[in-house]
């Protein structure tokens, strides 16, 4: 459901970092703007992809990337159609050197994002809200130098725009290829990416993360076992009980079996 929150101020303070807007939106499909500022604009998506144009270079843009608007830069951001952005953003004035990321036109910082949650709490504030922005707009400059110098990680977007798409889609019949054609990439390309990532192949990745989300589902008795491998994405019964004992080095049943009696002898002490 659309949602937009914009908060402004009119700064006391004319130096510095000068906090000048701020807020979130969730998208409509489609939704586009491009008008010309004076000040500094960063966005950090939450969920969601879109397009950002800037110059001569076009970027689609994923959850936990930030996408900066230069001071009278030209531009155009697009949400996806089937797939809009959830975003926040603080705009701002600013006469000191910032970091070295903030010449770049996209990046990711998932360790900003406490820092972008934080500012929207500033609206409830009665009195000190500029001086709150100026604290968090500085405590968003020393997370972005941390990141620069290699002290907080900077995973790749689309592995973690993948592991989002497995978490929402997991229970379905989805292959690698439809996780590819969601980001927008290449298959073999993608895998590449995944497994310099994480350590192991996006298949990999699916079905363990199938297999561990059947053992809860088998503890929390969420159904028989045919119901559980259902409901984990397996359509076959047969290879989801091998699948499981090759990974728990037991059967569904014996594991639910053996976890529910432990539980119970714990309780019983």
């Amino acid at each position: 459901m659309p949602l937009t929150e914009d908060y402004r101020i009119s700064p006391k303070n004319q130096s510095g970092l000068v906090p000048i807007t701020w807020g979130q939106q969730k998208c409509e499909g489609g939704f586009s703007v491009d008008v010309l500022r004076p000040y500094w604009l960063l966005h950090y998506v939450v969920s969601g992809k879109g397009t950002f144009e800037t110059g001569n270079s076009s970027y689609t843009v994923l959850p936990s990337q930030i996408f900066v608007i230069h001071p009278h830069q030209t531009h155009c951001y697009t949400a996806d159609k089937d797939n809009p952005w959830h975003y926040m953003w603080i705009a701002f004035q600013s006469d000191i050197d910032l970091p070295n990321l903030l010449g770049t036109d996209v990046f990711s910082a998932p360790a900003a994002s406490r820092v972008f949650l934080d500012a929207l709490s500033a609206s409830k504030l009665d009195c000190g809200k500029e001086e709150f922005l100026i604290a968090k707009l500085w405590e968003l400059m020393s997370v972005l130098m941390q990141i620069e110098n290699g002290l907080i990680e900077r995973p790749n977007p689309y592995v973690s725009a993948a592991k989002d798409f497995i978490s929402q889609n997991y229970s379905k019949r989805i292959k690698i290829t439809d996780i590819a054609k969601a980001l927008n990439l290449d298959r073999t390309y993608f895998s590449t990416v995944f497994k310099n990532q994480t350590g192991m192949s996006p298949q990999e990745y699916l079905m363990e993360y199938r297999l561990e989300r059947a053992a809860e589902m088998l503890v929390d008795k969420q159904g028989s076992v045919a119901e559980v491998a259902y409901l984990s994405g397996y359509g076959d019964i047969v290879n989801f009980s091998r699948m499981f004992k090759k990974h728990f080095g037991t059967s569904p049943s014996k594991y639910r079996e053996t976890i529910l009696r432990r539980e119970g002898e714990l309780w019983k002490k």
